[in-house]
């Protein structure tokens, strides 16, 4: 019996360890990433002005959940998935896409890329920032895997404006919180000077 038990236990934690150990193929990943590029840029970095956010060395966390939340419908952007593929792409090949975005080193890919300082009052938006951003989003607006939540350094700052109007909208859902209100009582000049400090952390 106690061979059996033990027996049991081993199987169970080679098949668990199977399940978990794909290796992912950054060539198929490559590959699929050239539906991306015709948006967000040959190595994901972006369109400056905001329209489309760079993403070359996102997270996988952050990149995968987003993929699906596209995938789904539950964020609506028809070209993300008709010119992105999402609706032909398996599990695998997303695993595959998220593992080379999140694999690019942006710096080195584009080495001229700055992101701009916005327009606001960085000293009052990092006051700003951390009283209810840093929770989630980390110190250094890093972001935080623990909280899904992602980096917004080095991200486009008119890009974040947009998002912060459609969280405010409902149309989109800020921590994936349909009830969520964070940005109900800040002024445009506040969340500006968050912006604003957000934008001076690539330099």
């Amino acid at each position: 019996m106690r061979y059996k038990s033990f027996y049991s236990i081993i199987m169970s934690c080679l098949l668990f360890s199977g399940a978990n150990s794909y290796a992912a193929d950054l060539e198929n990943g490559k590959d699929l990433f050239k539906f991306c590029t015709l948006c967000h840029g040959q190595v994901g970095q972006g369109i400056k002005g905001g329209d489309f956010p760079k993403i070359g060395g996102l997270p996988k966390y952050y990149l995968r959940d987003q993929i699906e939340q596209f995938a789904t419908e539950k964020r609506f952007n028809p070209a993300m998935v008709t010119i992105g593929r999402l609706d032909t792409m398996s599990d695998k090949d997303k695993d595959d896409l998220v593992s080379y975005i999140a694999s690019i080193d942006i710096q080195k890919a584009a080495p001229t890329l700055t992101i701009p300082t916005f327009i606001g009052n960085a000293k009052k938006g990092k006051k700003l920032y951390k009283g209810d951003c840093k929770t989630c989003h980390g110190k250094k607006a890093q972001g935080k895997e623990k909280k899904k939540a992602p980096p917004t350094a080095w991200q486009y700052s008119e890009y974040l404006l947009r998002q912060i109007d459609f969280f405010k909208a409902k149309d989109r859902h800020h921590d994936n919180d349909p009830e969520d209100e964070t940005f109900d009582d800040y002024t445009k000049e506040e969340i500006n000077d968050i912006l604003t400090f957000i934008s001076t952390l690539d330099d």
